[in-house]
């Protein structure tokens, strides 16, 4: 590519980029009134592709076709000088030409690509590209470019660029394939690198259907942020497009007055952030979610493995996950409103809270510090939260750390300096730490007075905590509680939509509602009535639906809550038990179970219990809904959920069991296991 028509490429992207952030902020402006901080008032004029357009013309004093209208202020936008001169525009296309280059660099097509050419890693050297596009677009030097060519925006475009409506923005595209893979060829050979036919046309192809939507995301992002790199440019171009309307006639004093509204960075910044909400309402799905989520994390750093307790919890909660978007929007506005700080998310047990700390893991691509503490696991200490946050602290940001010192997990000064440390790193990006279960950490193992795990009460800036605990008090620094209680409506919806997935999936589930002679609708909303919005009773009772041990239960007879679900499945186990001292040595073993520091296998339960290892894996097999089976060979069973273990320690339970847990306690201390029960 001749430095000639890599600088018109560039002439021509910029100028594109001009009318695709002014007909963002006009349709937005015109069709949603309601974003401006002036508080103007009016219905809204237009909505769709063309109306946009055809609402100007009408009020121009010329008459003139919408696409004529869309050509002259194109013209006049992409050979403006203040535009082609603007720094941040520039910078704006550059960002978001390698925030395409950084998604196809980590998309399954690309590898496969490689891997079926028997390539070397192309998505690496996609990645270092990705990290110097911005500074490359901006050196190329426009001064030989030919001005007098068009911008090659057919009418189609152009009604899609001026639309209110997203989706028909996102159907915007750019420069040809051709151009892109010219631009890509011309790029990776400054970079000493070179890439397969097949490789560039992927990529161009990437580039041509993605730029304006990639170029939009930097620009909502900024937004996000308070608009500290591009507000003043946004505003700029609207001011030349407002201009150039009147000059071309434009008289509508309402259209007028709602366009000169948008008059400040900050309103610029309002009329983004309003398009940010409006996309996400739009689409009913995480997609949007995750779309968010990513920006505030860099995610052409190296995803890291997260330890295999974390990784295990992620992949048993995210089963079936369903919704919640409710929860990970308020997540996302608290990272975009504050510089730092702890997010809450608290509920009674069973209503999700690890399901949606795992997914949020996901949703940020693994770019986070990731802990999850589990009582079954005997994940509850300090030091195990310390040392696990510290380590994926040092490894993710390369800190020079050979090895954690000796007092590194003894309180939380160490931790605190390695925030700091990172925080410096950061840029605009954000360090995400996602901890689960706070309620099931033992404080009785920590310094008097101190915070849960030792966390910081003050975070340097672009550090977030998003922490999750049931509604019990706790000695945590200052925060921000989301009650996810309060959200009963928004819960109940997602219960709906997961027993209806569920009941879709399963000709089990689906064969039980029949035999009832049920309707669909009729089934699903009793099941969502009896849940009382708890998806741990709902994995729990649909499972037994589905595996045939309700067969013999209607509708009505179903238990409620989890705490009845708790109870009939008890009442099941003792009618199949009938000598009281059989249950009573059965009972013991998964009592045993519930005081384990660590999951354990059923020989070793079997030896401490002094019973027959063929009963203890019956019990094992009896209660198996309740308890994590590891894939191991022999497998290790825990308690699957807290909320188990309290209802097996509730006094009435006890007595019923025949279970002295005085006894067990005995027993445990007059062994040497310390290993498997620790100090009782």
């Amino acid at each position: 590519m001749s430095l000639v028509d890599l600088a018109n490429t560039k002439v021509r992207v910029i100028g594109c980029s001009a009318v695709m952030a002014v007909g963002q902020i006009i349709s937005s402006a015109i069709a949603n009134p309601a974003v401006l901080a002036t508080g103007l008032t009016g219905g809204t004029i237009a909505l769709g592709g063309v109306s946009i357009l055809a609402a100007i013309v009408g009020s121009m004093a010329e008459t003139m076709a919408a696409d004529q209208l869309a050509n002259r202020m194109t013209e006049r936008l992409g050979k403006n000088p203040r535009i082609l001169d603007n720094h941040d525009l520039t910078k704006a296309a550059g960002e978001a030409i390698g925030y395409i280059l950084r998604e196809v660099a980590e998309s399954d097509r690309l590898i496969a690509i490689a891997r079926s050419q028997n390539l070397p890693s192309p998505e690496r050297a996609l990645d270092r590209l990705a990290q110097k596009t911005p500074q490359y677009w901006l050196d190329i030097n426009t001064s030989t470019a030919d001005l007098s060519r068009g911008l090659q925006i057919s009418e189609d475009q152009l009604t899609k660029i001026f639309s209110a409506d997203v989706e028909e923005f996102d159907r915007v595209t750019g420069l040809t394939p051709a151009d892109w893979a010219s631009f890509l060829r011309e790029f990776a050979a400054t970079e000493g690198k070179s890439f397969d036919a097949e490789i560039v046309a992927f990529v161009a192809e990437k580039l041509y259907t993605t730029f304006p939507k990639a170029y939009r995301e930097v620009l909502k992002l900024d937004a996000a942020k308070g608009g500290e790199k591009f507000a003043a440019m946004l505003l700029n171009l609207h001011q030349i497009a407002l201009t150039e309307l009147r000059d071309l006639g434009l008289q509508n004093g309402e259209i007028l007055q709602k366009l000169e509204a948008v008059a400040t960075q900050q309103q610029i910044c309002q009329v983004m952030v309003k398009l940010e909400a409006i996309e996400i309402g739009i689409r009913d799905d995480l997609a949007q979610i995750q779309n968010l989520l990513e920006r505030f994390v860099d995610t052409s750093a190296p995803r890291l493995p997260l330890p295999y307790e974390c990784e295990t919890i992620i992949q048993d909660r995210t089963q079936d996950f369903t919704g919640r978007r409710f929860v990970f929007a308020a997540i996302a506005e608290f990272l975009q409103n504050n510089r730092k700080g702890y997010f809450v998310l608290e509920a009674d047990p069973g209503v999700g809270k690890s399901s949606i700390m795992a997914k949020l893991v996901l949703l940020l691509k693994r770019r986070c510090v990731a802990h999850f503490n589990s009582q079954s696991q005997g994940i509850v200490r300090a030091e195990q939260f310390l040392e696990n946050a510290c380590t994926q602290l040092i490894r993710r940001y390369q800190l020079n750390y050979p090895q954690l010192p000796e007092n590194a997990t003894r309180d939380g000064n160490f931790l605190s300096r390695l925030l700091g440390e990172v925080s410096a790193k950061l840029g605009w990006n954000k360090l995400i730490i996602v901890v689960d279960a706070l309620d099931e950490v033992d404080l009785s193992l920590q310094g008097r007075g101190s915070n849960v795990l030792y966390l910081p009460d003050a975070l340097p800036d672009n550090v977030y905590f998003i922490v999750s605990k049931q509604p019990k008090t706790l000695p945590l620094p200052n925060h921000d509680v989301f009650d996810l209680m309060q959200y009963s409506a928004e819960s109940l919806a997602d219960v709906k939509v997961y027993i209806d997935k569920r009941t879709g999936n399963s000709a089990s589930i689906q064969s039980w509602i029949n035999r009832q002679n049920l309707q669909r609708e009729q089934f699903v909303a009793a099941v969502a009535e009896k849940s009382q919005n708890n998806f741990m009773y709902l994995r729990y009772v649909l499972n037994d639906i589905d595996s045939g041990k309700y067969s013999d239960v209607n509708l009505q007879d179903l238990p409620r809550e989890l705490e009845g679900y708790y109870e009939k499945h008890w009442a099941r186990m003792e009618m199949a038990v009938k000598d009281k001292e059989l249950r009573r040595r059965k009972l013991k073993v998964i009592y045993l179970l519930t005081k384990t520091r660590k999951p354990v296998c059923c020989d070793i339960l079997a030896d401490f219990a002094e019973e027959d290892a063929l009963d203890v894996q019956e019990v094992l097999d009896d209660w198996e809904q309740f308890l994590r089976r590891s894939g191991d060979s022999p497998p290790d069973y825990s308690i699957y959920h807290a909320s188990f273990q309290r209802f097996l320690h509730r006094i009435d339970v006890v007595q019923k069991s025949g279970v002295l847990l005085r006894d067990i306690g005995t027993a445990i201390s007059d062994n040497l296991w310390e290993d498997l029960y620790g100090d009782e």
